[in-house]
C-alpha cells in the first residue's frame, strides 16, 4: 500500500469519526425552530444535555467546553423568565438549565473519575469543605433546603470543573469550541433579541448571559490577539454585542477593563505596567462609585443617537447603590455571626431607597453572597483559593489571565460570579486551565533546561506555547 493511499484512508477514518457529531449538532438545530414554536425548548434543553453527555464519555477532553457552553445555550434558546422582572416572575427554566449540566458533569466526573476530578489545590478543597459546613449550618439555621442545595451546587461546580479543565482541558481546544458554538449561540441570541424587540424596544434585562458572553469574548479576544486571527478577534466582538444590546454595564466593564489589565500582564517595563494599572483602575471605577457612574451616565445620556435608544434608567447608579447596602448588610450579619455568617440559603435584608424594606436570598454582590453565607471562614478560604488562582497568571495564557483578574476585580462587586451555577463553570474551566497551562510550562521548561545545550534550547519556551 502506497504512502498515498494510507494518507487517504486516514482522511476518509477522521471524516468518519467526526460524522456522528455533526449529525447530532444538524439534529439539534433543525429542531430548534419547531422546539421554540410549539413550546417542547425544555425536552430540547435535556435532548441536547444527553446528547453532550455522550460526547463527553466518549472524548472526555471535550467535557470543560461542553459545560460551559451548555449553560450559554440555555440562557440563549431557553431564557429564564425573570429576566425581564425579578420579582414578577418565577426562573422555572433554571431548573432545567440546572439538571441538564448535572447530566453533562456527571457523565464527565464518572468518565475522568472522581478522585482525579477532585485531585485540585488544597485551597479549593478546603473552600468546598467550609461551604459544606455552611450548607449544614444554613439547615439548622431554618434556610430553604431548595436554596441551600442551589447555592451549594453552584460552590461544587467551581471546583468539579477547576478538576475537570486541570487534568483533561485544553486551552486550545476550548477556543475551537467558543469559536464556533460560542458565536453561534450569539448569533441565535440576536434572533432572540429581534423577536422581544417587537415587544419591548431597546430594554435591559437581569440575567448571567451577559457575564458569560463577556467572559467568552475576552478569552477568544486575546487568544486572537496573540496568535493574529481576525476571526478571533471579530468572533469576540460579535459576543461583545450579546451584553451590550441588553445594557449589562457590568458585563461590558468588564472586557474592557481586561485590556489594560492584559497590558500590565504583557508588557515588560515596570513604568508601562504602572501606567496599565492606573488605566484598569479609572475604567474600573464606573462599576464601584456610583457618582462616577452617574457621570458617565450623564455623558452617554448627552450623546443624541445613544440617548434616543437608552431604556429607562440604564445610565442609573441604583443598582450600584444596591450592591453597596447589600455589602453593608452582609459585612453586619458577619459581625453577628463571624464564622459562617447565617450558612448557605440563608436571607440578607436591607433597606433599599428605591423599594423599600427587602429580604432575599439571593445577593447581587459576590462579596456580600460570601460573607453572609459563608462568613470570615469562607472568606478566607475564598481568598486563598484565589490566590492560588491569580499567583499563575502569565503572558502564555494572556486572555484567561486577564479574564479571571477582571471577574475578581469587577463582576464579584456586581454578581456572585463565582458561585452561581450559571457562571461557577466558567471560572472554574478558565482557572483550571490557566494552572494546568502554568504546570505544564514549567515541565516543559525543566525538561529542556536539563538537557544538554539547554541555554539555547530553552529560549522557545520562555514566550509562551
Amino acid at each position: 500500500m502506497t504512502a498515498g493511499s494510507i494518507n487517504l484512508t486516514e482522511r476518509y477514518r477522521a471524516a468518519y469519526a467526526g460524522m456522528p457529531v455533526l449529525i447530532f449538532w444538524i439534529a439539534i438545530l433543525s429542531l430548534l425552530p419547531p422546539a421554540a414554536l410549539f413550546g417542547s425548548m425544555s425536552f430540547l434543553i435535556i435532548a441536547l444535555a444527553v446528547g453532550l453527555a455522550v460526547i463527553v464519555w466518549v472524548r472526555p477532553q471535550e467535557a470543560p467546553g461542553a459545560g460551559m457552553l451548555y449553560l450559554f445555550a440555555c440562557s440563549v434558546v431557553f431564557p429564564s423568565a425573570a429576566r425581564l422582572d425579578y420579582f414578577a416572575q418565577s426562573a422555572w427554566e433554571m431548573y432545567y438549565w440546572s439538571a441538564g449540566l448535572l447530566i453533562i458533569t456527571l457523565a464527565a466526573v464518572a468518565r475522568i473519575g472522581a478522585k482525579r476530578v477532585f485531585a485540585v489545590p488544597t485551597s479549593a478543597k478546603v473552600f468546598l469543605a467550609v461551604a459544606l459546613i455552611a450548607a449544614i449550618f444554613g439547615l439548622k439555621q431554618g434556610a430553604s433546603a431548595s436554596y441551600v442545595l442551589r447555592q451549594f451546587y453552584g460552590v461544587l461546580l467551581l471546583v468539579v470543573y477547576f478538576g475537570i479543565a486541570l487534568h483533561t482541558g485544553s486551552q486550545s481546544l476550548l477556543i475551537r469550541r467558543i469559536r464556533t458554538f460560542g458565536i453561534l449561540c450569539a448569533l441565535l441570541f440576536f434572533v432572540y433579541f429581534l423577536k422581544e424587540f417587537a415587544d419591548y424596544g431597546f430594554h435591559r434585562e437581569m440575567t448571567t448571559v451577559g457575564t458569560q458572553a463577556s467572559m467568552l469574548a475576552t478569552v477568544l479576544f486575546f487568544t486572537g490577539l496573540e496568535e493574529k486571527k481576525r476571526s478571533y478577534v471579530l468572533g469576540a466582538i460579535i459576543l461583545l454585542c450579546v451584553p451590550s444590546l441588553i445594557f449589562q454595564r457590568r458585563a461590558v466593564l468588564t472586557f474592557l477593563l481586561a485590556i489594560p489589565l492584559a497590558a500590565a500582564i504583557k508588557l515588560r517595563t515596570k513604568k508601562l505596567r504602572i501606567l496599565s494599572c492606573l488605566v484598569s483602575l479609572f475604567v474600573a471605577l464606573p462599576a464601584f462609585v456610583p457618582e462616577v457612574a452617574d457621570k458617565v451616565g450623564e455623558v452617554i445620556k448627552a450623546t443624541p443617537v445613544i440617548a434616543s435608544i437608552l431604556p429607562p434608567g440604564s445610565e442609573a447608579s441604583d443598582t450600584l447603590l444596591e450592591r453597596g447596602l447589600q455589602l453593608g448588610a452582609a459585612l453586619g450579619t458577619m459581625q453577628a455571626h463571624p464564622w459562617l455568617g447565617t450558612g448557605l440559603g440563608s436571607d440578607i435584608e436591607w433597606d433599599s431607597p428605591v423599594l423599600g424594606f427587602l429580604k432575599m436570598a439571593y445577593v447581587d454582590n459576590g462579596w456580600g453572597y460570601l460573607f453572609q453565607k459563608m462568613g470570615l471562614l469562607g472568606a478566607a478560604a475564598f481568598l486563598c483559593l484565589l490566590f492560588t488562582v491569580l499567583r499563575n497568571i502569565s503572558r502564555e495564557s494572556l486572555g484567561l489571565s486577564a479574564c479571571l483578574l477582571a471577574l475578581a476585580a469587577v463582576t464579584m462587586f456586581s454578581e456572585p460570579v463565582f458561585f452561581h451555577f450559571t457562571t461557577a463553570p466558567f471560572v472554574g474551566t478558565f482557572a483550571g486551565l490557566l494552572l494546568a497551562r502554568k504546570d505544564h510550562h514549567r515541565t516543559r521548561e525543566a525538561t529542556v533546561s536539563s538537557a544538554p545545550g539547554c541555554r539555547w534550547a530553552a529560549s522557545p519556551f520562555t514566550e509562551g506555547t
